[in-house]
């Protein structure tokens, strides 16, 4: 797992694009990390959740969460 990035300032589209291309070239075992809005998080994390990939976030300060997405 690499440093998280910052996804904050994406769109809800623009980051689920970001996700998929990133998703697809992440080796089996590993995971992506990086730091989201609370919508971001609610319109990400379940329909990745639903595709069999693990999810997890965890709020790191007032409407900034670190959000793990891995195969």
């Amino acid at each position: 797992m690499t440093e998280p990035r910052d996804f904050t300032e994406l769109t809800c589209t623009n980051l689920m694009i970001k996700l998929k291309i990133l998703l697809n070239k992440l080796p089996p075992g590993d995971a992506v990390s990086f730091y989201a809005i609370r919508e971001q998080v609610d319109n990400t994390c379940a329909p990745f959740s639903g595709q069999g990939y693990t999810v997890s976030w965890d709020q790191e300060a007032d409407n900034r969460y670190l959000v793990r997405i891995g195969k």
